[in-house]
């Protein structure tokens, strides 16, 4: 390894690591129980290769939860069991989240009412199935690197994005340059499509927010789009139900779990038409959990 790389591997790397994962334990601070847990957790795994996101909220069949400690890798979350345990949040705090669908994922909980050996024969339990589970999947694990899970080369590379790999980026732009665009910035909410005329690129707020009742379903898979001014409703609903492009490729602008903005991948989504007229706002059902991504469009094509 060159100086250079060293240096890459010190200043972008670990050291971006070492802020992501103190931000993550801080979070827990005020919490004894849970503070040590998470943080006996982590060490004993003692594997930088590991992703692990604390108090991180979560889309079951019936509302949402917020589970202690989750590892996006494995599909795995931790839950502590503290007496009198409640978690209680406001529901406009869970819309504004990036919320995670547990979809096949494993959900341990860990009981820490029987004394510190009980607690620790737990962790170490779980911490053998982590070791164990990322040796079964082999080269299918993919080590934790920040910088390029949220790089628009990661998944041109790959060819496409899909939505069980819970990809997000930092901004709008980088959304965009996944599809053939090359900004350096980008505020708008929408965007051309490149290479299919009859797609656009939409990042929405899925919440009530600056006169727009967004929200999204509780599967994911149907937005409804309508604003809250009354004399608007029937003129954005015709604008876009005569208008030529009725699908969109859905970027959720969400707050990650230490409190940064960011915009999830939702999948594609068509217009139905039908169901918008009768529900008054506009309605999109999603068509596709995957889309293709493109390498930037040469200019003047």
């Amino acid at each position: 390894m060159d100086t250079d790389e060293i240096k890459r591997e010190t200043q972008g790397g670990i050291m971006d690591k070492y802020q992501y994962i103190k931000s993550q334990l801080a979070k827990t601070n005020k919490k004894n129980d849970e503070n040590y847990v998470v943080t006996r957790i982590w060490n004993k795994i003692d594997n930088l290769n590991v992703k692990f996101v604390t108090q991180q909220y979560i889309r079951r069949e019936h509302g949402y939860a917020l589970t202690d400690m989750y590892f996006p890798q494995l599909g795995l979350h931790i839950e502590i069991n503290e007496a009198h345990h409640q978690k209680q949040q406001k529901e406009d705090k869970i819309r504004e989240s990036d919320i995670v669908s547990v979809t096949n994922h494993e959900i341990i909980v860990i009981d820490v009412t029987k004394g510190i050996q009980h607690i620790h024969q737990q962790i170490d339990r779980i911490v053998l199935s982590i070791h164990e589970k990322i040796q079964q999947m082999g080269s299918t694990f993919i080590p934790w690197d920040i910088e390029k899970e949220m790089s628009p080369n990661t998944y041109i590379q790959k060819g496409y994005i899909q939505v069980n790999d819970n990809v997000a980026f930092r901004t709008t732009a980088d959304a965009c340059n996944c599809f053939g665009h090359q900004y350096k910035g980008f505020q708008q909410a929408g965007t051309k499509h490149p290479y299919r005329e009859d797609v656009t690129l939409w990042f929405p707020k899925l919440y009530p927010n600056d006169g727009w009742d967004n929200s999204i379903s509780t599967d994911e898979l149907i937005i409804r789009e309508k604003s809250m001014n009354p004399l608007e409703v029937k003129k954005h609903m015709e604008q876009h139900i005569f208008g030529p492009i009725h699908k969109r490729i859905v970027f959720a602008s969400v707050k990650d779990n230490l409190g940064k903005k960011m915009y999830r991948f939702k999948g594609e989504f068509q217009l139905d038409v039908e169901q918008s007229w009768t529900e008054n706002c506009l309605v999109w059902k999603r068509i596709a959990d995957r889309v293709q991504t493109y390498m930037p469009k040469p200019k003047g094509l």
